[in-house]
C-alpha cells in the first residue's frame, strides 16, 4: 500500500508540473509551448526575417521535403522567473524545452491514403522556484521530467474526407482532450496546457510521457466533433529514468479513458467553442488520510470561450474571453477536486502590433477535504485554496520568434494560510527552428 500511495502522490504533483504538448495537434490543441502565427515555409517578400523558422528554408529543402510529405519541426521554450516577493524565499531559475520531430503524410510519401506517421521527441533542462513560493500550481509550466524523452510514436488514419479519425501508438491525453490554444500564453500551469486539476490527479497521461493509447475521432460537420482516447496507466509512466522507453504491458497497467464533445459557431461573425469532457480510471488511486485506495475515479470538465470584439469584420484581432471548470465528487484521492479558471485576451493591442496579445488569467482551486485532512494531521496547517492571478504581454518579435515579460500573484500559497502571498516575475521566450 505504501509504494501505491507513493507512486500515485507522486504521479499527482509530476502531472501537476507537466504542461502539455499538443504544438503540432491537428485537432486545434496547438500552441501549448510556442503559439505562432500560421505560414508557409516559403522566405519570400522579405527574406530570411519574414520566414516562418530561425534555421530558414535550408535552401529551399524544407519545402522540398514538405512536398513529399516530411513536415520537419523544432520549437524551444524557456522560461526565466524570480520570486520577488513573499512566498517562502527569494529565488531566480531558468528552464528550458525543447521539442523536435517529423510528421510524415504516407500519401505523399508512399501512397497510403489518409494515413499520417508522427515521430518526436524533447529534451528539458533547468529547475523552478515553485519551491521558493510553496504554491499547489507551478509559476514555471516548462518545468517538469527535467531531462530528454522520447514523446510520439504514432500513426493516424483519417477517412470519409475527414469525418473519422483513429490515431494510436505512443501518445498522451493532452495531445487530444482538455487542451485549447488559449491556453499555452500562461506561464503558470493553472491554466497552461491542459485543465489542472484533471491532471492534479495523475490520472490524465500528459507530456513529455508517451504511453500505449488510442483516440477515435468523429466530425460530422464544422460544428461539432466527438472524441474517445483509451491510455494505459502503470505505476512507471512518470519515471524520468526511462526516457520514454517503457515500452511494457504489464498485468498491474490500468486504463484512462477521455471522452469530449465539441461545438463550435459564429456569433456575428465571431467564433466560439464549448466542450465537455470526462475522465474515467480504472486504477488504484491512493486516498488521502486513509490506507485505502479509490478505484474508479471519474473526473468531469467543461470548457468555453469567444470572440466577443473584432477589429474588422472577419477579423482575428480584438478580445477574447474564455473560462474553465472541472469537478469530481470523489475527494478522497482528488487533491484538487474542484477547479475554475477564467481568462482574457486582447489580440493586437496596438497600431503595427497585430499579433502581439495582452493576457490576463484568474485560476481558483478548491483543495479536497482528505488532503486537508491528512495535511492538519501532519501539522501543516489547515489547508483550503489557492488563487493564481497572471498577467502578461507577448510581443511577436518575427513569425519564428517571441518574448513574454510577465508577472504572477499567488493568493494563498499551498492553500494553508501559513505561507505569505507571492508575486512572480518571469520572462518567457521561444523560437520556431
Amino acid at each position: 500500500m505504501n509504494k501505491i500511495h507513493t507512486t500515485i502522490t507522486s504521479a499527482a504533483l509530476a502531472a501537476a508540473l507537466f504542461p502539455a504538448a499538443g504544438a503540432l495537434a491537428a485537432d486545434g490543441n496547438v500552441g501549448d509551448e510556442i503559439p505562432l502565427p500560421k505560414g508557409g515555409t516559403t522566405t519570400s517578400g522579405g527574406g530570411w526575417l519574414a520566414g516562418d523558422y530561425l534555421t530558414g528554408d535550408w535552401g529551399g529543402k524544407r519545402t522540398e521535403l514538405a512536398a513529399k510529405g516530411y513536415s520537419v519541426f523544432a520549437y524551444y521554450n524557456a522560461i526565466v522567473a524570480s520570486n520577488v516577493s513573499g512566498g517562502i524565499d527569494p529565488g531566480t531559475a531558468l528552464a528550458g524545452d525543447l521539442y523536435a520531430g517529423m510528421t510524415v503524410d504516407l500519401q505523399k510519401a508512399m501512397g497510403w491514403q489518409g494515413w499520417t506517421f508522427n515521430l518526436s521527441g524533447i529534451d528539458r533542462s533547468g529547475s523552478s522556484i515553485d519551491d521558493n513560493v510553496g504554491g499547489i500550481y507551478s509559476v514555471m509550466q516548462l518545468v517538469g521530467g527535467q531531462t530528454y524523452f522520447l514523446y510520439n510514436v504514432s500513426l493516424e488514419k483519417t477517412w470519409a474526407n475527414g469525418k473519422y479519425a483513429f490515431k494510436f501508438g505512443r501518445i498522451t491525453a493532452t495531445d487530444d482532450f482538455a487542451g485549447s490554444p488559449f491556453y499555452g500564453y500562461y506561464l503558470s500551469n493553472s491554466i497552461d496546457g491542459q485543465i489542472r486539476a484533471v491532471l492534479f490527479d495523475g490520472v490524465m497521461t500528459s507530456y513529455p510521457f508517451g504511453v500505449w493509447g488510442a483516440r477515435f475521432q468523429y466530425t460530422p460537420n464544422d460544428s461539432f466533433r466527438a472524441k474517445l482516447g483509451v491510455y494505459q496507466l502503470t505505476e512507471n509512466m512518470w519515471d524520468p529514468d526511462y526516457h520514454g522507453t517503457d515500452f511494457a504491458i504489464r498485468n498491474t497497467d490500468g486504463v484512462s479513458v477521455m471522452g469530449q464533445l465539441e461545438w463550435s459557431w459564429k456569433s456575428l461573425g465571431k467564433p466560439g467553442h464549448f466542450n465537455l469532457g470526462f475522465n474515467a480510471v480504472s486504477f488504484p488511486m491512493a486516498n488521502y488520510d486513509s490506507d485505502r485506495t479509490t478505484n474508479p475515479f471519474f473526473r468531469y470538465y467543461a470548457q468555453a470561450d469567444q470572440q466577443v470584439t473584432a477589429e474588422a469584420a472577419g477579423s482575428d484581432q480584438g478580445l477574447y474571453l474564455f473560462g474553465t471548470l472541472a469537478y469530481t465528487d470523489q475527494q478522497q484521492p482528488a487533491l484538487v477536486p474542484f477547479q475554475v479558471s477564467l481568462g482574457a485576451q486582447y489580440v493586437g493591442p496596438f497600431s503595427g502590433r497585430n499579433q502581439d496579445r495582452v493576457i490576463f488569467g484568474t485560476t481558483y482551486g478548491q483543495l479536497g477535504n482528505a488532503y486537508a485532512a491528512e495535511q492538519r494531521s501532519l501539522g501543516n496547517g489547515n489547508p483550503d485554496y489557492e488563487w493564481i492571478l497572471e498577467l502578461g504581454y507577448r510581443i511577436q518579435l518575427t513569425k519564428f520568434a517571441y518574448m513574454q515579460p510577465d508577472i504572477q500573484y499567488v493568493v494563498n500559497p499551498g492553500g494553508t494560510g501559513n505561507v505569505a502571498d507571492a508575486t512572480v516575475l518571469g520572462m518567457q521566450f521561444g523560437v520556431s527552428l
